[in-house]
Order: structure tokens, then C-alpha cells, then sequence
């Protein structure tokens, strides 16, 4: 039977309804399904993953899911918007002085954004071996500035502070490999920071961006960036879910879950600090699946977010919480379920580590700075995993503690 994407567009823009296509049945050019969805007067927008061609606003037999409940957080920017717009205003134009050449910023830069930049100031402590100063993903920095300067702008329409937005995102735009990953730092810095990055969230917070600014979401439902842009930022965001769904690690022909760094031309997980070797690291992998569901479900996609979901449900400890002040680290709770930080490569054995590049398997056996001073395990998958049970989306194998 063929598909009809003509008709099928004009039944939805009919009935009113707006939903996701996620079918691999259907592969038109994009000029055509644009031409069709004017015909209907509706509006078609196009995510490509891989051959398969996905339309929103179109038909669907597998709908992404609400996952913006666990992404949310994502798009916070509270930490400089205080709601008084000539206060923000203020604080806005103050960013943007501190702004570096190629577009990024630096992080843990809030006391040095209270006044403009003196033109001679450092506007980051990290350069390259040129010694130009790098802007960095990494703790939020600069997708946290776009977001607010935005929302500054669709208040203010400052046009100093539009440039600004569009020169952070030019700079989103070239520091993306052409793999797909983004780096923790851009440009090079000549250690761990070139990996691609998904410690601390940093390459989820970028496609998060990537994805509302495509989709208008607030802030960025103004004029602050332009289709161009937009068109843009979708391509990128194809070539990040691509890189996305290679770097995920397999065991056995099983895909699992993902590491804090990947290499960007063999996507295999790298090491960064002495303490932080190649691993599945389930804090990072959380974000990843939340928003790979959140995406346009071709089969690759909703494999790669079904297999980590399924990762994490095989490998919770139920009631068991993790106290990380200790002096007992791992206590019994049973309305709690965790799951160690990180886990071997190429299997699913725990381990802690230390600043001798070492693995343990005794968390006692590393020294008190490490024990004490990062995080060792974490329940943050089982919002994931009740998000998607709840939306039906992956069905647990036994109950989550309550």
C-alpha cells in the first residue's frame, strides 16, 4: 500500500490535530513534502536521522514522548533572570561585553557578569595551546547565557543583545565535529576537554537548545534567529542524535548505555580526569535517554532509548541508597533503587576509581578525598525509567520501589 503524504497532511490540517510522524514508509524530498503542507496549509518541519525521512505535523505510528518533565531542568536560566526587565536588561548587556570573539562563554562567570567587561579582564581561564580563550559547554555556560539573553531580547528587541544571541549559536555551530558530538571546550584545548562530552550533561544541554530554537519554543519565539538559522541548527541536531546513537556502547550486540567522553572519530568512550576512565556512566546516560524519547521515533532512535531504558532496569539495586557523606556509603532502604556511576566497558561490573588511574571495587579502598568528593552512585534513573512506564514507552520488569 503506498503512503499519500498529500493527503494524509491535508486529513490532518482537516481534523486539526498535530502529531509526529516517526515512519521509515515514506521517504519524499523535503521540497516536496514543503510543497505539499503549503497546499494543506499546514506546516511540515523536517528531522532527518540517518535514510529516514520524519515529518512533525504529519501521521504517526510512533509518537515521541513528553519526556520535558526529566529535560526541563535543561532549560533553566533562573540564576540570571530576576524578572524585573531593566534589571535583566542590565545584567544582559553585561554578558555581552564579556562575550569571547568566536561566540562562546565561560563558566562560574555570575560575579564578573555584575559589571561590563573592562576590556582587559581574562573572560575565561582556559586557553589553547595559541592561547586564544576558549568558551565552554561545560557547567552551562553559554547555552545558559543564549537562553537568557533571548529571553532578555523578546522583552527588550535590544539589538545588541540579538547579535549576541546569534553569534553564541554561530559559535554552537562550529564547534560541533563533523561526527556529530560536541566538545566540552571550543577551540581546542589540547586534553580530555576535546572528547566529545556528555559529563555534566553538557552535549544533551546543547541539543536541547539545538531543538527548541528549531521548534520556537520559549525564549527563542521571537525573531531573535531566522530560518536560515533554524535549518541550520536541524541539521546539526540530525548529525548530534546520528553521533548519538553510535557512541552508544554495546555489549555483545546489545546496545547498553554511554560514557561521560567519547572520541569523536571512533565514538569509542574515553578517559578524561585520572579518576574518570572509560566506562557506561548511568548519571550522563539519563539525560541521553530522556532525550533520545523525546525525539522523532525511528527505529534507530527508539532501539537506542529502549535498550538503555532496559539497561537500567536489569541493573538497578532496589532497596539500596546511597549516602554519599558516609561513613555508610550503601544503606538499606527499601523505598530506594540506585545504580553505581560507573560500570566496565565490556560488561556490567561496578567500579570506583582514584587519582591513580586505578579501579576498586571497594569503595573504602580509594582515598577519602575521592570518596567523599564525587559522586558515586544515584537514583536518577528511576524518574526515568517511571516516565517511561507511565507514558508506556518500556514496560519495567518488576515495579519500582516506593
Amino acid at each position: 500500500m503506498r503512503f499519500n503524504v498529500k493527503e494524509s497532511v491535508k486529513w490532518i490540517a482537516l481534523s486539526g490535530m498535530a502529531i509526529t510522524v516517526t515512519t521509515g514508509l515514506i521517504n519524499p524530498s523535503w521540497a516536496a513534502a514543503e510543497q505539499d503542507s503549503a497546499d494543506a496549509g499546514v506546516n511540515v518541519t523536517q528531522a532527518v536521522y540517518g535514510d529516514t525521512a520524519i515529518y512533525k505535523n504529519a501521521v504517526v505510528p510512533l509518537a515521541s514522548v513528553s519526556a520535558d518533565s526529566l529535560l526541563d531542568k535543561y532549560r533553566d536560566f533562573s540564576k540570571f533572570s530576576t524578572g524585573d526587565v531593566s534589571k535583566d536588561t542590565k545584567l544582559a548587556l553585561n554578558i555581552v561585553s564579556w562575550q569571547l570573539p568566536h561566540g562562546g562563554f565561560f563558566k562560574a562567570m555570575e560575579k564578573n557578569y555584575k559589571s561590563k567587561w573592562d576590556g582587559k579582564a581574562a573572560r575565561s581561564t582556559w586557553k589553547s595551546k595559541d592561547g586564544v580563550e576558549l568558551g565552554t559547554f561545560d557547567n552551562e555556560a553559554t547555552t545558559t547565557e543564549i537562553r537568557f539573553l533571548a529571553d532578555v531580547y523578546k522583552k527588550t528587541k535590544n539589538k545588541d543583545i540579538k547579535n549576541s544571541v546569534q553569534k553564541a549559536v554561530d559559535f554552537v555551530l562550529t564547534s560541533q565535529y563533523s561526527s556529530g558530538g560536541w566538545p566540552q571546550v571550543y577551540p581546542k584545548r589540547g586534553n580530555y576537554s576535546d572528547a566529545v562530552t556528555y559529563n555534566d550533561d553538557a552535549m544533551v544541554k546543547v541539543m536541547v537548545l539545538a531543538d527548541d530554537i528549531v521548534n520556537k519554543k520559549q525564549p527563542f519565539d521571537s525573531d531573535i534567529l531566522d530560518n536560515t538559522y533554524r535549518s541550520r541548527l536541524q541539521q546539526a541536531l540530525n548529525k548530534g542524535v546520528q553521533y548519538t546513537i553510535k557512541s552508544q556502547i554495546v555489549n555483545n550486540g546489545t546496545p547498553t548505555i554511554w560514557g561521560a567522553q567519547h572520541d569523536p572519530v571512533t565514538y569509542a568512550s574515553v578517559e578524561a580526569r585520572a579518576f574518570e576512565l572509560p566506562s557506561k556512566t548511568t548519571t550522563e546516560s539519563v539525560g541521553i535517554t530522556a532525550f533520545l524519547m523525546s525525539q522523532p521515533q525511528t527505529a534507530e532512535v527508539k532501539k537506542a532509548a529502549q535498550s538503555a531504558l532496559k539497561w537500567f532496569d536489569t541493573n538497578r539495586i532496589d532497596g539500596i541508597k546511597y549516602n554519599r557523606q558516609g561513613p555508610e556509603f550503601f544503606q538499606k532502604d527499601a523505598s530506594s533503587v540506585m545504580w553505581y556511576r560507573f560500570y566496565n566497558v565490556e560488561d556490567n561490573k561496578y567500579f570506583f576509581s582514584d587519582r591513580d588511574g586505578k579501579k576498586y571495587t571497594d569503595i573504602m579502598k580509594i582515598s577519602e578525598e575521592r570518596r567523599l568528593g564525587y559522586a558515586w552512585a544515584g537514583s536518577q534513573a528511576k524518574s526515568l525509567l517511571n516516565a517511561a512506564s507511565e507514558s508506556g514507552y518500556y514496560k519495567l520488569s518488576k515495579p519500582l520501589p516506593k
